[in-house]
């Protein structure tokens, strides 16, 4: 999901034992190549986000422009101009999403089921997530939004349609959270992949393959259901310690809190084939048949045009942190803003959003009601923007 990351030139984070020594915002690719899907673009650095699509793969820049690659015989590759301010992707079969800053969505390639006309009013989004030919949007207010390919009732969000906190997008059904940790899939339910296994509670995070679903619950255990073929629904023992998920076509991916990378199902192409070192991601997206791992990113300043340095975020103390993290920063003379993000693109909280004086500041980032897992703070001052990572663990 979703800007992003640290503060620090080289910083080593250490957590559950494990040294994170990369840092550059590199992705890492495997599986499939036959579209060029995994020839991550030079400079392959600073990334913040990542998303994999049927035959291409998307990368988010910590600057806020989209990078595509792969194959690009819809246009899913060829990102609208203007590519910038963007804080969240998502890669269809063969078209793709772009989240806004401002809260609108952009998307582009394959539009033969209106899969890229976005309904009005195109505003107040903060999450986006794309099947193989509809798309998903979800509005501050927790309403999700749907449009594309609806042939399966993958775009009828049943009722009562309020309250969600989270989306994800499979072949043909669709996936949201509702506050209350419980899931609700509709759409295709051919391999049972909308029938959410018993007890469907306690869940913090979601994911989707052509024809399975994943869900994560709060004590990092992952629950898959749907289509088995080929092992899918099947994650490694112990089902523990993980973060996040993601669904391949026919293969699921998931993210341990020690950094490290697990996957299962189909690895007909290697898909499921970590490369090593297998250690120190921050994130993960499965392709149709090809897998992506995100690399964090610790950066200082990144400007929208070159200027003197004068905003600074610094490292969140502590980071790890269980209950309160403080987040100190420099800022220009003027309207300031502190964001929190969850890596879907999910604005989580905003902590300051105020004219302050230049100079240095702080914010407290309290862990009451957020899951464990990793988030993304955007500091916005004048003409420059800031990113840094931290990580909650409970």
């Amino acid at each position: 999901m979703s800007f992003q990351q640290v503060l620090a030139q080289v910083l080593l984070l250490l957590f559950s034992g494990i040294s994170y020594a990369q840092t550059d915002g590199s992705i890492a690719c495997w599986g499939l190549n036959s579209q060029g899907q995994c020839f991550v673009p030079w400079p392959n650095e600073q990334f913040v986000a990542v998303s994999g699509g049927d035959y291409h793969s998307l990368g988010l820049k910590a600057a806020g422009w989209i990078a595509c690659w792969g194959s690009n015989s819809f246009g899913q590759c060829s990102v609208p101009y203007p590519n910038e301010d963007y804080v969240a992707v998502a890669g269809g079969s063969l078209h793709s999403i772009g989240l806004k800053e401002d809260g609108s969505i952009i998307c582009w390639g394959d539009n033969s089921y209106s899969q890229c006309i976005v309904p009005p009013p195109n505003e107040d989004f903060i999450a986006v997530a794309a099947g193989s030919v509809h798309s998903i949007g979800l509005k501050a207010d927790g309403v999700v939004i749907c449009w594309g390919y609806n042939g399966m009732g993958q775009c009828d969000v049943p009722e009562p349609n309020e309250g969600f906190t989270e989306v994800a997008a499979g072949g043909s059904h669709s996936i949201a959270i509702r506050a209350d940790s419980t899931i609700a899939c509709w759409g295709d339910n051919d391999c049972s992949q909308c029938d959410v296994p018993e007890p469907n509670a306690d869940f913090i995070g979601i994911a989707a393959g052509w024809d399975h679903s994943l869900g994560l619950k709060s004590d990092g255990s992952v629950v898959c259901w749907g289509s088995n073929q080929y092992g899918q629904c099947e994650p490694p023992t112990p089902s523990l310690a993980f973060t996040s998920v993601s669904g391949g076509g026919v293969h699921s991916i998931g993210l341990k809190e020690n950094g490290s990378i697990a996957c299962w199902g189909n690895d007909d192409y290697g898909q499921c084939f970590v490369p090593e070192p297998n250690e120190g991601f921050a994130a993960v997206s499965g392709g149709g048949w090809h897998s992506l791992g995100l690399h964090p990113y610790e950066s200082g300043i990144h400007e929208h045009e070159s200027s003197p340095a004068s905003v600074v975020l610094h490292v969140p103390i502590p980071n790890p942190f269980s209950s309160t993290a403080t987040i100190a920063f420099e800022s220009e003379a003027g309207p300031v803003r502190l964001d929190v993000y969850d890596l879907s693109g999910r604005l989580v909280e905003t902590l300051v959003d105020e004219p302050m004086t230049a100079g240095e500041h702080s914010a407290i980032l309290d862990a009451s009601g957020l899951s464990s897992g990793v988030y993304l703070v955007r500091l916005v001052s004048g003409s420059q923007v800031a990113t840094s990572r931290v990580v909650l663990v409970r």
